[in-house]
């Protein structure tokens, strides 16, 4: 084995495009405002709202005062807010047992938020609600809040772009501008330095990442569509066999595999860690993936479930540089 150094549900997909121009717009946000305060665009001489932007879904969420009552139905988006110097009262278990949140802070649901308890939600009376696009309980909770008059926004971050943007919308919201400079851009710069450092391999390494449950139907591979980490693997100049092998979406085929012949085998494992990696074991001891070039020299990784299940965040930049140790050892 190489060395280690160490969701399911109904998902609703944005397309890559679309939350791409809402990054890029995230960023190009204004300013702060007299004593740090993040400055609105509102007419001259006229009293205006605290902040406004437009979120993933495309809709202008607007804060009228700065928020006191946070709501953050995602636990890597809690991560976010908390880094952003944000504080936390309703939240989601998963959040807690992170450490993004007290244990004071009002649960909606006991664990990573695919099931929102929205008349508690609302009941709580947030004055702002961060929740995640990708999952459609929250979509749902979020129409809810806005119909009710509580503004509500939704995030969607499969890149390192689409983080620092939503960093610097948090950033604004809560005045913390250096935050943004320290956990923001000082992270892309270290990424940017690190991609330029590695040499242009002379072939692109073919990986197979796989997202691992404990049986079958829950352990399928992804691509750079629908997984931050194969949109990282990708700029470190590697080549996805499921993108050209699409049957492996829906489950691990091993023809598909042994066709395509990946280099390198990365893992994420989901839900319990330690059942996901004994199932994937006992598929990887089968004869049949023995036979793997990459299963038989050991180029196979379990990847640290901190960088490579939740988003990394702050930790983007350690995150690249961990799976650019494993593609290419003592290069950048």
């Amino acid at each position: 084995m190489l060395r280690q150094k160490m969701a399911a549900g109904g998902r609703l997909r944005l397309p890559r495009l679309l939350w791409t121009a809402l990054a890029a717009a995230a960023l190009a946000l204004p300013g702060c405002g007299r004593g740090g305060e993040p400055a609105a665009s509102v007419p001259s001489g006229e009293a205006g709202p605290y902040y406004s932007f437009e979120d993933a879904s495309g809709a202008t969420v607007t804060l009228p005062e700065k928020p006191k009552t946070v709501a953050v139905l995602f636990s890597s988006f809690a991560d976010v807010w908390k880094t952003a110097g944000g504080d936390i009262a309703i939240t989601v278990g998963e959040s807690v047992e992170r450490g993004f949140a007290g244990g004071s802070a009002v649960l909606v649901d006991s664990g990573n938020g695919q099931t929102i308890n929205s008349e508690l939600l609302i009941a709580s009376q947030p004055d702002f609600v961060i929740a995640t696009a990708d999952l459609a309980e929250q979509v749902n909770a979020v129409s809810l809040l806005r119909e009710a008059g509580i503004p509500a926004a939704l995030f969607h971050v499969e890149t390192v772009d689409e983080y620092l943007a939503m960093l610097k919308v948090c950033t604004d919201i809560t005045g913390n501008g250096e935050a943004y400079e320290t956990y923001g851009a000082a992270v892309k710069q270290e990424i940017d330095g690190l991609l330029a450092s590695l040499p242009a391999p002379e072939t692109r390494p073919k990986i197979l990442f796989v997202r691992a449950g404990t049986k079958y139907s829950a352990t399928k591979a992804k691509t750079a569509e629908n997984n931050f980490v194969c949109v990282m693997l990708k700029e470190l100049g590697t080549d996805n066999i499921a993108e050209k092998a699409p049957l492996l979406l829906d489950g691990l085929s091993f023809e598909e595999v042994l066709t395509n012949q990946p280099d390198y085998v990365f893992i994420s494992t989901m839900g319990n860690e330690e059942a996901a990696r004994a199932y994937m074991d006992s598929v990887l001891a089968e004869e049949t993936w023995q036979s793997l070039d990459a299963v038989r020299e050991g180029r196979v990784a379990y990847l640290p479930k901190d960088l490579f299940q939740y988003k990394p965040n702050a930790r983007w930049a350690e995150a690249y540089r961990y799976l650019a140790d494993l593609l290419y050892p003592g290069e950048g």
